[in-house]
């Protein structure tokens, strides 16, 4: 990178994660509201398509999205380590739940305007109005709560012209 980053420099949790996913270490910190989640060393998470691996900007910008479009307080607190051991650094309030089953992540999405595409790269909704593409949407990544479905590890973007190609979904 040559640019300087555009986050602080901040500490992990002490330890191992009490968690790892394929993207996140997560630590659940006893008594707190939240969870901290870091993305594995030289990574930054995954995304839809042929490219599979976030860039920097890209994580930033899922992680934006996804708050705008389904209310999750996901806060980037910034990063650790640099160069290839560098990782974003975040965190998301403790939801309590189940996880979600395929038949009601589906009446979630179909209820809020998106289109189930099978694509090549694997299950997509896709919503036109606002050209928003959501995948991995998965039962380990969508919560069953009290007061509803709440997607905690999805993959949100705007698809370009050219990946909506790639993928058989068209505008």
């Amino acid at each position: 990178m040559d640019e300087p980053l555009p986050l602080k420099q901040v500490p992990l949790p002490p330890g191992f994660g009490s968690a790892r996913g394929s993207e996140h270490e997560v630590w659940f910190v006893q008594g707190e509201s939240h969870v901290i989640k870091a993305t594995h060393a030289g990574e930054f998470g995954r995304v839809f398509g042929p490219k599979q691996f976030a860039s920097l900007p890209e994580y930033l910008a899922r992680v934006a999205l996804t708050n705008e479009v389904f209310g999750l307080d996901w806060e980037i607190l910034g990063v650790h380590g640099e160069g290839r051991r560098l990782r974003v650094v975040s965190r998301q309030p403790v939801i309590r739940g189940r996880a979600a089953t395929l038949a009601e992540i589906r009446e979630f999405m179909v209820c809020r305007g998106f289109v189930l595409h099978r694509t090549r790269f694997g299950d997509a909704w896709y919503r036109k109005d606002d050209n928003l593409l959501v995948s991995d949407a998965e039962p380990n990544n969508v919560l069953a709560t009290d007061n509803g479905l709440v997607p905690i590890d999805v993959l949100v973007c705007k698809p370009s012209n050219e990946l909506q190609s790639q993928s058989g979904i068209v505008r």
